[in-house]
């Protein structure tokens, strides 16, 4: 690879990376409000709150989300079905992964649960509603 084509890469990546960092910020702040509607502590809904549940939400989709963003993004696509399925899915392995680790609750009671369900297709829709907004282009 000359240092031509490797320039345009970096040049193209720094173009689109404030970008990735919106849509983790705003899908962040979103999840966190829908985690506080879905919980039905609705006197929670102050920033300290939504701030504290942004920290915790950041991780997943910093794991899971962003890297398969990454690899939606190389034939983008504003609002496709598929990837918000494609979303879905890797969200149900994330969020039982992180409920696991984070509150040690065996797999089983927790896909028992509407709440694993709610909050799992919650934050899928989410990020890819946000993913839509700022990264995907429209097909030409």
């Amino acid at each position: 690879m000359g240092i031509g084509k490797l320039s345009e890469k970096v040049s193209e990546l720094s173009d689109v990376i404030p970008y990735y960092f919106f849509c983790l910020f705003f899908s962040c702040i979103s999840f966190s409000v829908a985690i506080i509607l879905f919980s039905g502590e609705i006197s929670w809904l102050r920033p300290l709150p939504v701030i504290i549940y942004s920290f915790y939400v950041v991780i997943p989709y910093l794991l899971f989300a962003v890297p398969l963003q990454i690899t939606c993004n190389k034939r983008p696509r504003k609002f496709n079905v598929f990837y918000l399925l494609i979303y879905t899915v890797l969200s149900f392995i994330a969020v039982i992964l992180f409920n696991g680790i984070l509150f040690e609750r065996e797999p089983t009671y927790l896909v028992k649960t509407q709440l694993y369900y709610g909050l799992s297709f919650a934050a899928a829709a989410i990020y890819w509603f946000w993913d839509s907004v700022f990264l995907q282009k429209k097909i030409s």
